[in-house]
C-alpha cells in the first residue's frame, strides 16, 4: 500500500524538520536564507542528534549549585548585619546607561555581562572606605582568566613608602586605586602602587598575563615582580596615554598658573558635533609617564654644590621635556581616529532650550587598541578591552644568546698516513729503475 506525498512526509519527520528550519529562519532572519537551507538544517539537527544524554554525577549538580548561589547573592541588595540595606559610600556610575553609547561606538561587554560587573563593583564598594568615586575601567584579557579592572577615586593622599623612588599615593602615577578580580561573584583584588622603576621595566618586556594576581613573570629581560605589578604598570600606561574628555570640560584653578590645581568647568558649554570630530576637540585628564617612569621631575640640584648632578638632570629634561596634564590629542604624538554614529543634527531641548546633538562621537586609540572614550551630549566615558599590549611593539621578548660551546677536545699527534704509503711505494720503485739502468 502506497502512502500520499503529505503522510509520508510526516511519516519520516521531515514536514517536522522543515517546520523547525523555517522557525530558525524567522528567528535569525538570515540576509539569504535560500543559500544558508543546509547550514540551518544542520544546525537543527545537532541540537537533537549531539546532545548530551549523560546523567549529571552529583560533583556537576554541586557546581551548578555554587554558581546559581552566586549569582543570586551578586543580584543581591547589600545589606547589613541587621538586615538593613546598605547605602553605598561612594559614587558608581549607572554603567547600563554607558553601554547604550558604548553600543553605537561597536564596544562593549554585553547587557548582561555589564550588568554583572555593575552589581560586582556596587557590591565591592560597601566594603571600601576612604573613596570618592569607583569607576568599571576595563578588562584586560589573559590566557586562564580576564582582569576585571576598578578604578577607585581616593579621599586624600599619603605618604610613599620609605626609600622607594615613587608618587605618593593620591599623585601622579598613584592618583587612583585599582582593583581587580577574575571572577564577578568573587572578590576583588586591590593592586599595589606603582614604583618608577617598575614602569621602565614594563616597557622593556611585552608578556600576556595569566589571570594569576600573584604568578611570577618569566620573562626576558628580567622582570622584578609578580603579575599584579606588571598588571598595575600597564593599567598605568593605558591611563596615562588613553583617559580622555572633550576640551573645555576640565580647566586650571588658575588660567595663569599651569601648576593650579585642575577643576571642573562649572561654565562648559557643549561643543557642537563638528569640533569634536578634531583632535583638538579632545584633551588628555591624566599626567603623562616621562622615560623615567615619572610624570614630574624632581627638584634639580644645586648647580655649584652638584655641577654634574646638575647637568645630567638638564639633560634628562631636554630630551624628555614634561607635559601638561591638559594636553590636547594634536600634540601627544599618539594614534587616533574619531568617528560620529547616530543622527548629527540639532534639537532644541525642551527643558533649557538648548540646541544639541543626539549624535555619539566615539575616540579610538591607535597606540593602545582596545581603548576608547565615547560622548554624547555632555555625558563621557572611558574603556578599555584588550590584552594590554601597545601596537607597534617588537616580539615579546628578545632571544637570549646561546650558551657557549666548548673547546674540542684534543686528539694528540698521529702519524700522516699518506706519508707512510708514499715511502712504501719509493722504496719499492728504486729497484725497478735501477734494473732500467
Amino acid at each position: 500500500m502506497t502512502l500520499d506525498s503529505g503522510a509520508y512526509l510526516k511519516q519520516e519527520g521531515v514536514a517536522d524538520h522543515l517546520e523547525k528550519i523555517v522557525n530558525q529562519v524567522i528567528l535569525e532572519k538570515p540576509k539569504d536564507a535560500y543559500a544558508l537551507v543546509e547550514v540551518l538544517s544542520r544546525l537543527v539537527k545537532e541540537p537533537a542528534s549531539g546532545g548530551d544524554e549523560r546523567e549529571l554525577t552529583e560533583e556537576d549538580l554541586q557546581l551548578l549549585a555554587d554558581r546559581i548561589k552566586k549569582a543570586r547573592v551578586l543580584d543581591k541588595v547589600p545589606v547589613s548585619e541587621d538586615n538593613e540595606p546598605v547605602v553605598v559610600p561612594c559614587a558608581v556610575p549607572d554603567m547600563m546607561e554607558e553601554l547604550e553609547m558604548l553600543t553605537w561606538a561597536g564596544v562593549g561587554l554585553g547587557e548582561l555581562e555589564t550588568y554583572k560587573i555593575m552589581c560586582s563593583i556596587r557590591n565591592m564598594s560597601t566594603k571600601q572606605e576612604g573613596y570618592t568615586k569607583i569607576r568599571f575601567w576595563g578588562k584586560i584579557l589573559g590566557t586562564d582568566a580576564d582582569y576585571y579592572v576598578a578604578e577607585a577615586s581616593r579621599d586624600g593622599g599619603g605618604d610613599a613608602e620609605e626609600g622607594e623612588d615613587m608618587d605618593p599615593p593620591g599623585t601622579g602615577v598613584n592618583a587612583f586605586t585599582y582593583f581587580v578580580t577574575t571572577d564577578l561573584a568573587g572578590d576583588w583584588v586591590k593592586l599595589p602602587d606603582i614604583k618608577t622603576r617598575e614602569i621602565v621595566a614594563a616597557r622593556l618586556i611585552k608578556r600576556m598575563l595569566s589571570g594569576n594576581p600573584q604568578a611570577k613573570v618569566l620573562t626576558h629581560p628580567y622582570f622584578d615582580g609578580k603579575e599584579e605589578v606588571l598588571l598595575r604598570a600597564q593599567i598605568a600606561r593605558i591611563s596615562a596615554d588613553c583617559t580622555i574628555c572633550m576640551k573645555g570640560l576640565l580647566i586650571r584653578e588658575d588660567p595663569e598658573d599651569p601648576t593650579s590645581a585642575i577643576v571642573d568647568n562649572t561654565e562648559f558649554v557643549l561643543p557642537p558635533t563638528k569640533d569634536l570630530m578634531v583632535k583638538g576637540g579632545w584633551t588628555h585628564m591624566v599626567p603623562h609617564i616621562m622615560k623615567n617612569g615619572r610624570t614630574a621631575y624632581q627638584e634639580l640640584p644645586d648647580p655649584d654644590e652638584e655641577p654634574v648632578a646638575y647637568k645630567a638632570a638638564k639633560l634628562e629634561m631636554e630630551g624628555d621635556p614634561p607635559r601638561d596634564v591638559l594636553r590636547d590629542l594634536s600634540e601627544d604624538g599618539l594614534g587616533w581616529v574619531i568617528k560620529q554614529a547616530g543622527d548629527p543634527s540639532l534639537a532644541r531641548n525642551p527643558v533649557d532650550g538648548k540646541l544639541e546633538s543626539s549624535a555619539v562621537t566615539y575616540v579610538r586609540s591607535l597606540t593602545w587598541p582596545g581603548a576608547v572614550c565615547v560622548a554624547q551630549k555632555a555625558t563621557y566615558t572611558n574603556l578599555y578591552v584588550g590584552y594590554g599590549f601597545m601596537a607597534g611593539e617588537p616580539d615579546f621578548f628578545p632571544p637570549a644568546p646561546p650558551e657557549v660551546q666548548d673547546e674540542p677536545e684534543d686528539l694528540g699527534e698521529a702519524p700522516e698516513p699518506q706519508g707512510e704509503e708514499e715511502e712504501e711505494e719509493g722504496e719499492a720503485a728504486e729497484p725497478a729503475d735501477e734494473d732500467l739502468a
